[in-house]
């Protein structure tokens, strides 16, 4: 088990929907392999995630949900399932109704992963095509950054689904196909299948070494837009401290500084402490940790000599999570600065993650089936008296790209920054510092990244 401050880029939450008791329909499901087992094995995860949370869960009411009652409501739903993903869904749907960003279900995993050729992103409400994969189906299809995302099957996307629909499609039960509704920077509507692709567990594993490679390689970018402001892109706050000494050594005395934080969902909370550190002449209290048993607080040490003095602007989007949410906050509370861009994650959560497994059969002879299980153990409350889970950060000022801007990659956010601080910049231009850059569909598992290391 490892605690967390975690990167939570696609975990929105929203009223719960009961989507995935329904199921998507989106294909046919017809493999029920064998029901009886199937059901077992359901009912015998559902007791090991109940007991787990009555030991562990932060809130010992559970924010208010009636354990024994949903927990016996879940046991009787699985009784009437035959099929795997029927049962994984009814599980899934059980944690879901808890609200809470952190806490979740991982059902048995699967040697290879489904990609469908795409990402997506909320912007304001609405979701859009952010990025296209080569030679993918989805390319083939015509699929382009900036289109519209009306809707994934029968159901239509906003701020509240997107999350939820990409936990079914990637986790939960992964499709064939997606049949998606699209509107184009025009306004014409049309209806695309996009067939998925799968890849190996070789391929993923050369992914995810590609991408620890390039974290490791640049962590961090900065490009001087004049010679009083400089802008730098931070990707996660999955690093070490001496990675910020280094970044704002290079912001150095610029009299004007952007920070992004768009895309970065979170990391260490060392991390982010230190950075916090940069920007206040006196230690600050960031927040108060509140676990079952105790409180702890959270506290930024000032660098002394070493802070940033000048004019300061935060960028954030919904894919700024965590760590990301809590420096924006901190930095808006204080009134140190100012943050732009798109309302954030609101997924402000310690956790566990669980590896935990079905063991049936006689001892020698054992069927091993593993599963996981995400569990909040804390909760962030800021200086305000507020928590940021589901709330997120409301930036000062609401900026975000239209589907057009995505499509020519233009970037009006950083234009938009740079002009609160004098400085003026086209969109255009804007985009060519390459700081909205979409998140790869072959992101890794967020329970196995980004441990905080206090």
């Amino acid at each position: 088990m490892k605690k967390r401050f975690f990167l939570l880029f696609f975990l929105l939450i929203c009223p719960v929907i009961n989507l995935f008791a329904q199921g998507m329909y989106i294909t046919e499901r017809k493999s029920k392999n064998n029901p009886s087992l199937n059901r077992q094995r359901g009912l015998d995860m559902l007791d090991q995630i109940k007991d787990i949370l009555k030991d562990r869960y932060y809130d010992p009411n559970y924010r208010g949900v009636n354990l024994n009652e949903r927990f016996k409501v879940a046991a009787e739903n699985i009784k009437k399932h035959e099929a795997n993903w029927e049962i994984f869904n009814e599980i899934a749907q059980v944690l879901l109704e808890f609200n809470d960003s952190h806490t979740r279900f991982s059902p048995p995993g699967r040697a290879d992963r489904t990609e469908y050729g795409f990402t997506m992103q909320t912007i304001g409400n609405n979701g859009f095509v952010t990025d296209v994969k080569k030679d993918s189906d989805a390319e083939k299809q015509g699929l382009k950054p900036g289109d519209q995302i009306l809707s994934i099957g029968k159901y239509p996307i906003d701020r509240d689904s997107l999350w939820r629909l990409e936990y079914y499609i990637y986790q939960l039960d992964p499709q064939p196909a997606l049949q998606l509704t699209i509107k184009d920077g025009k306004g014409a509507e049309r209806k695309v299948t996009v067939q998925s692709k799968v890849i190996t567990l070789e391929e993923r594993r050369k992914q995810a070494q590609k991408r620890r490679s390039e974290r490791t390689a640049e962590p961090y970018k900065c490009s001087k837009i004049n010679q009083e402001l400089i802008a730098c892109k931070f990707y996660s706050f999955s690093v070490e401290k001496s990675v910020v000494d280094k970044m704002m050594k290079t912001v150095g005395q610029h009299k004007k500084f952007i920070l992004d934080l768009r895309g970065n969902g979170g990391g260490y909370v060392k991390t982010d402490m230190h950075l916090l550190g940069y920007f206040f002449d006196k230690d600050i209290k960031v927040a108060t940790m509140k676990t079952r048993h105790e409180t702890e607080e959270w506290t930024a040490k000032s660098h002394g000599d070493k802070v940033y003095k000048g004019d300061f602007s935060v960028l954030i989007d919904s894919n700024s999570a965590s760590a990301s949410e809590v420096f924006a906050r901190v930095i808006q509370l204080e009134k140190r600065g100012v943050v732009i861009g798109d309302r954030s994650a609101g997924a402000v959560m310690t956790s566990n993650f669980m590896s935990l497994a079905n063991v049936r059969g006689a001892e020698g002879f054992e069927t091993i089936v593993p599963f996981g299980l995400n569990v909040s153990i804390g909760d962030m409350i800021m200086t305000d008296g507020n928590s940021l889970e589901i709330a997120g950060v409301l930036p000062d000022f609401a900026v975000g790209p239209t589907g057009y801007a995505l499509s020519i990659k233009s970037d009006p956010v950083l234009s938009y920054a740079a002009k609160k601080h004098g400085v003026e910049i086209t969109q255009e231009k804007a985009g060519e510092f390459y700081f909205l850059t979409p998140k790869p569909e072959e992101r890794e598992n967020e329970n196995t990244n980004d441990e905080a290391g206090k």
